[in-house]
This record gives C-alpha cells, structure tokens and sequence, in this order.
C-alpha cells in the first residue's frame, strides 16, 4: 500500500471531480426536468442555483436506459481527465495556499468546461444532420454556460483540496540558487511532463463519447407507451331552439307549428334593402286563426343560432298591416313581409336557415333561406296578412 499510495495520489483530484460532477448533475437533471421530480414553483428556482442543470432533459430524449448512465460517466471522465492536466500547474509558485486555490478553482471551470463541450458535440453527432444548423448552437450553448456555472458553484471543493495538498509549492521570498548539475540517473519520458497522461485520457474519454452517443442514440417513439387514439366526437352545434319563448298562454283558435307549413318567396332588392315574404298554410282539419306577428330566429350556414333581432313593423322593402286576426280554413294561408339592409360580404357568415313560428311558445319551422345578413343584426317584420298572390312588375 505505500508503494501504491504515490502512484494513486495524483488520481485523487480527478476522481473527486469526476464524483463531484456526476452527483450535482444527476441531482440537478432530477430536480430540473419534467422527467425527475417536481419541485414547488418557489423551491425550483432556488435547485436551480444550487445545482446546475448540466445534463438537460433534452438528452434524455437523445438517449435512454444505459446510454444516458455511459455518456453521463464518460462527460464526467473527461472533465476530471482535463482537470488533471491543470490542476498541476495551477499549485506551482503560488505565493500562498489562497492564490492556489483561486488558480486550482479557475482550472476546475475550464475542466467542466471541456467536459460539457465534448457532451455538446456528442449531442451534436446524435442529431446529425440537424434540421437547420442555427439549431447547433441551441444544443450547444446551453451546456456550455451549464458546465461554466458547475465550475463556480461545486470547482471550489476539489480546489479546496488541491491547495491542500503536499505538492502545493509556494515560492519562497529569497529562492536560493540552484544546485549544480550533476549525473543524475535517467527518468521515465513522461515524468518531466505530467501533464501528458492525462491528456491522452481526456482525448481518449472524448473520443469514446463522441463515438458512443450516437451509437446509443435511440428513438424516442421506441421508448414511448402506445397512444390509443381517442375517437373524435362530432362537434356539438348550437341551433336556435326549436320552441320559442313566450310571455303569454296560447289562444286555443290560434293555429299551431303543427297544424301549418311554412314557406318563403317573393325576394326582392332595391339599393342595398332586400325584402322576402313568408307564409303559413293552414294544412291540419280544423279552422284557425294567426294573429300579430310571427315568432322568427336565424341560423347561420353552419346551422349555429345567430344574434339577430326580428323588429315589428315595416322597412323600406315592407309596409305593417293593420292589427287584427287572420282566420285560417283548411287550405289557407296567411303572410308577412320581412326587410333587411344587406350587411353580409363575401366570406362573411350570413344567414342559412329561417326559422318560423304562427306565434311564439309553438314549433318553429326551418326554411333554408339566403339572407345576406350578418349578427349582430336586425330584421323586420310586418303583421300576418291574408296572403295574395304575387304580382311582378
């Protein structure tokens, strides 16, 4: 074990690094993404400080089961191995353990610097080619400025460690002169570079990732559970009701929605004003009578009610009749006249469907009827007349 104690120690500080990097990521993945825990709104921000989200949930789409723990460990060897390459020098002729610390804290930034650099291009390499290359940099960026914040939060504890230790030289006030040369006995070429092995790891740990990531890279559909789709639903349209409301009992003589047909014709337009006639035919056994106004609503072409109101009275197009019942014998029929000023243009929703009633709180019947009227809206409505027959000029 003493033997073995001077070979291990320069592997200290790498594997702290490397232990270190590895716990606050899997904890800051874990806390930080939709796939880890889910922490309060208030405390999330406050994980986000403490640890560092250097393994974004983004590479765990890339890649999934072991390949996440192998890039994870292999990002986490190359920091520790680069760590390694500075680390030495960083402890050479500070004048105190402070200035050390400081140089072995900055060493440890530029470590997890390279470490999440070598990631970035493995995330590169598994996406490749990308779908616009502006898209590089917003995989890129992200872990760069992760891996620097990891160096300033957590790069203080292996540089607490690293200026700790026994081969921290510290250059005294007056050097004394070198010694004379002498014959010394030769040494093994990489003891006067240390620096050189750890190189060679951390060039070894970048190439097995970059090579490996996008061998691991796996679909997500792989991974995902099957969606059943759902069926889809007609959508549910809103008509105006088949009943209107009403204010006042029906009069038993009045003529019912059951007992007529309903219809439309003599359209006409003049500047703009339009005007149409309707008309209820008496089609059941019995006499009956129509009286005031009718009951109207309005659907659009795309069988949804529309907020237009039926105003009594007349237009331009239409002139009122005098009140009084309309009797009604089998056979029978009875009109109204409608006006309207046109205000629906082209590709604006109008008027589909005309719906009519003798009186409101009986059924309505629907008349298909283009009306180039959009809501809000107005239209009016002339009394029930005996109808006559239409006369052309």
């Amino acid at each position: 074990m003493g033997k073995s104690a001077p070979l291990l120690r320069p592997l200290l500080l790498p594997a702290i690094v490397a232990a270190v990097w590895i716990m606050t990521a899997t904890a800051g993945h874990l806390l930080m993404t939709p796939a880890g825990l889910r922490l309060h709104p208030v405390a999330s921000p406050m994980a986000a400080l403490v640890f560092p989200n250097a393994l974004p949930d983004h590479l765990r789409h890339v890649l999934e089961g072991p390949g996440f723990a192998v890039v994870t460990v292999l990002a986490a060897l190359a920091a520790a191995a680069f760590a390694a390459v500075l680390l030495p020098a960083a402890g050479k002729g500070a004048g105190s353990r402070g200035t050390a610390f400081l140089a072995a804290w900055a060493c440890v930034v530029v470590a997890s610097v390279a470490g999440s650099a070598v990631l970035a291009g493995g995330l590169v390499l598994a996406e490749w080619p990308p779908a616009r290359k502006i898209y590089i940099f917003s995989s890129v960026t992200p872990l760069l400025v992760s891996g620097a914040y990891w160096g300033v939060i957590w790069g203080w504890i292996p540089a607490l460690l690293a200026a700790r230790s026994p081969g921290v030289q510290r250059t005294p006030p007056n050097p004394p002169a070198p010694p004379a040369p002498s014959a010394q006995p030769r040494r093994d070429a990489g003891s006067g570079r240390p620096w050189l092995r750890p190189l060679w790891a951390f060039a070894g740990a970048s190439v097995a990732l970059l090579l490996l990531t996008p061998v691991l890279a796996t679909d997500p559909d792989v991974y995902a559970e099957p969606v059943t789709p759902e069926p889809t639903q007609e959508p549910v349209v809103y008509g105006a009701d088949p009943v209107g409301p009403s204010l006042t009992p029906p009069d038993p003589q009045w003529c019912t929605g059951e007992e007529v047909t309903a219809d439309i014709d003599g359209w006409d337009a003049a500047t703009g004003h339009r005007g149409a006639r309707i008309t209820v035919t008496n089609t059941g056994d019995r006499s009956c009578i129509v009286d005031n106004y009718p009951d109207l609503a309005f659907e659009n072409t795309g069988g949804w009610v529309m907020d237009i109101t039926a105003v009594h009275g007349g237009s331009f197009m239409t002139e009122d009749t005098p009140a009084g019942p309309v009797p009604l014998g089998p056979g029978d029929s009875a009109s109204a006249g409608i006006g309207w000023n046109g205000t629906a243009g082209a590709g604006m929703t109008r008027v589909g469907t005309l719906l009519v009633a003798p009186f409101a709180g009986t059924l309505r019947q629907k008349l298909e009827a283009d009306i180039d009227l959009t809501e809000p809206g107005f239209l009016t409505v002339t009394r029930w007349a005996p109808a006559e027959p239409l006369s052309y000029n």
